[in-house]
């Protein structure tokens, strides 16, 4: 019975890596500015884009903002963007929230969860990292562990110093922990 939960689980998975490397364009309102945004995931102009669903309430996903902001920064190359999906977040405690948090990328609000679905995302923190032809490289946690400063491993970092060196990343999947997305009934 457990097998066929795993193999289930992991069909699931697949099929949403499959859909999320047809992916090019998101367009979507920022949590702050309601301003309409569009990140082309096939940007020449970058080396890519990371993708990181993030939740207003989750202390799991608060723990990593400091540690995001701190690789928006050394990855000037690559577009950051933060996807907010969970239904049982007022848009105005997740404007403040992101207001107080001070990321140094945009936050934009996934309506009736579309990205979360498409991409397969389930928990916040859940990273997502294109390369600059709109392919996705890796998905799964930020770190390896629920509370960013205390990680052993730093999966998403590791990925992108691959990337920055011209390499294939080692890693295409690391487990993403922290709070469930709260998806629309």
């Amino acid at each position: 019975m457990k097998t066929a939960f795993l193999l289930v689980i992991t069909l699931l998975l697949q099929f949403h890596a499959q859909a999320a490397e047809k992916l090019s364009r998101i367009e979507a309102n920022d949590v702050i500015t309601g301003n309409t945004l569009t990140v082309e995931l096939n940007d020449k102009e970058k080396k890519g884009s990371v993708l990181v669903f993030l939740s207003a309430k989750c202390p799991c996903s608060a723990s990593h903002e400091a540690l995001l902001n701190e690789l928006s920064a050394k990855y000037p190359d690559f577009r950051f963007v933060g996807v907010h999906s969970n239904a049982d977040e007022r848009p105005t405690e997740t404007k403040e929230h992101f207001e107080k948090a001070k990321l140094a990328f945009p936050v934009i609000q996934d309506s009736k969860n579309k990205w979360a679905n498409e991409l397969g995302a389930l928990k916040t923190p859940h990273a997502f990292v294109f390369n600059s032809s709109g392919e996705l490289l890796y998905q799964g946690g930020v770190t390896d562990s629920h509370v960013g400063p205390s990680a052993k491993k730093q999966f998403l970092k590791d990925v992108l110093d691959d990337i920055e060196a011209g390499k294939s990343p080692r890693i295409k999947e690391g487990r993403a922990l922290g709070c469930f997305i709260q998806r629309e009934d």
